[in-house]
């Protein structure tokens, strides 16, 4: 896959989860499996159950960025505890409790970073290459 591809299933991802963030059944479900598709090297998803069971749901999804990196962990009563962690060079340096939709849209507004940033190294590659 191009890079313009990686940024067009960026731009889509964002207006997917905008759009079904109230309507799934269980949230931590979807988001994990639309980010899991979409950025699958920044994705870390943790299930819990037995391991031979066909229901294991997702108890802890992980998104990591170059400065940040969010944390959704599904609590004991099914209730979820959002987090944000400020990292320099790879270290968490401050963890802060947000509410979940300021994760959700945090983990958005990164992710159109990153496909700002992969748009602009390909025109630039291509601008290099081309002339």
């Amino acid at each position: 896959m191009d890079e313009e591809d990686s940024a067009l299933k960026l731009e889509v991802l964002t207006a997917a989860l905008r759009a079904d963030h109230g309507e799934s059944k269980d949230l931590l479900e979807h988001l994990a499996k639309m980010l899991g598709g979409a950025y699958a090297s920044g994705t870390t998803i943790t299930r819990g159950g037995w391991f031979m069971s066909s229901n294991r749901p997702v108890q802890e999804l992980t998104v990591r960025f170059d400065e940040w990196q969010f944390q959704i962990v599904r609590e004991k009563h099914g209730t979820f505890t959002a987090r944000e962690m400020k990292l320099v060079r790879g270290v968490a340096l401050k963890t802060a409790e947000i509410s979940m939709d300021e994760c959700i849209e945090r983990i958005l507004r990164e992710m159109m970073k990153l496909a700002e940033k992969n748009m602009q190294t390909r025109d630039a590659l291509k601008k290099f290459v081309v002339g």
